[in-house]
């Protein structure tokens, strides 16, 4: 957790120091210490966070970080909230990202992790 912190505070630096290249870095990092610290009926707060990342990745044309962040909130849906309806349609999200970022390793590993999940996906 110290080296959260100081990469958080790192972030937080640049931020003030007006370097636009790691805002979305900043956004999926608060996305995920609010999906670790959820505490009841914030479920919608974190979704936000998770969903502003994705978005400000994908805007900012980095497509690994976006997929990243869709790996990151559909873990996050599958293992906090049960949601697998979601969780699905980030894990195809991420899948087509990292596909298009030509990442085959890591498509192939999300395929093998959730292939539960995946079945019947048009991803596979």
């Amino acid at each position: 957790m110290a080296q959260v912190k100081r990469i958080d505070k790192d972030l937080t630096n640049s931020l003030k120091n007006k370097n636009p290249n790691v805002l979305h870095y900043v956004s999926l990092l608060n996305a995920e210490k609010a999906a670790l610290n959820q505490k009841k009926n914030q479920d919608d707060d974190v979704r936000k966070l998770y969903n502003d990342a994705i978005s400000m990745s994908a805007r900012g044309g980095y497509v690994h970080d976006a997929a990243l962040a869709q790996e990151r909130f559909a873990d996050y849906l599958l293992c906090c909230v049960g949601d697998f309806h979601e969780a699905r349609y980030h894990i195809e999200g991420a899948i087509q990202r990292y596909t298009n970022w030509g990442a085959m390793g890591v498509v192939e590993h999300l395929h093998n992790k959730y292939q539960d999940i995946l079945v019947g996906s048009s991803t596979k």
